[in-house]
């Protein structure tokens, strides 16, 4: 009877151990943002550069890049030809890295792309732990004593991503608006996650004016 009752407290130790009780959750913080003191009815259209991968990562920048833009033009801004702003970094043999620290270069891409404004996305921090099947002891009591018992375990994955998004008036090469923030969420999905940051950031930029109806 002591063998059975033990068995079965390995069995529901086990269920408990595979089986979450609680679902994905995530937390964003944001830091004060330099807000657009603009309008940016005046300031089209828009070049936004590529977002530059995260050291040790995959990209997933390339994943960001099409919610931005299709987020941007939603807010009525007009932008630049992907095509375009990819076809003047390799000829101007310029990155967003670089552009993000040379004004001069900043102004000299706005005059090729004739863009009014540049947008640049960093993700200075971008970590994910995998979900993952591993073990872990514990003690049970097998009637008689308490003995350790290795029990297959189910490690939920984690995300960790911090986005910054700048926009600068490339005339000058002056920063007018930026904003950041942080997502930290136990799921590993965070291409997920990282749009819901990038969403949050954009709240705070203004859209463009709809035409007055005449």
């Amino acid at each position: 009877m002591r063998v059975l009752a033990g068995r079965i407290s390995y069995l529901l130790l086990t269920l408990l151990l595979f089986s979450s009780p609680w679902g994905c959750f995530y937390r964003v913080t944001l830091e004060p943002a330099v807000s657009l003191k603009m309008d940016p009815k005046e300031y089209q259209p828009v070049a936004l550069l590529p977002l530059p991968a995260p050291p040790g990562s995959t990209d997933p920048g390339a994943e960001l890049y099409p919610f931005l833009r299709d987020s941007l033009e939603k807010k009525g801004y007009t932008l630049v030809k992907e095509a375009e702003v990819s076809e003047a970094l390799e000829e101007m043999k310029l990155n967003p890295l670089l552009l993000l620290s040379d004004r001069d270069s900043r102004i000299k891409i706005g005059e090729r792309l004739k863009a009014k404004l540049l947008m640049f996305g960093t993700l200075p921090e971008y970590k994910v732990q995998k979900s993952h099947l591993g073990s872990q002891s514990i003690e049970a009591f097998d009637g008689d004593s308490y003995t350790a018992l290795l029990l297959p375990t189910y490690f939920r994955g984690s995300s960790q991503i911090r986005l910054i998004l700048r926009i600068f008036e490339s005339g000058k090469g002056d920063l007018v608006w930026m904003s950041e923030g942080t997502i930290r969420a136990s799921s590993d999905s965070a291409g997920t996650y990282s749009r819901k940051l990038a969403d949050r950031l954009l709240e705070g930029l203004h859209p463009v004016s709809p035409p007055t109806a005449k």
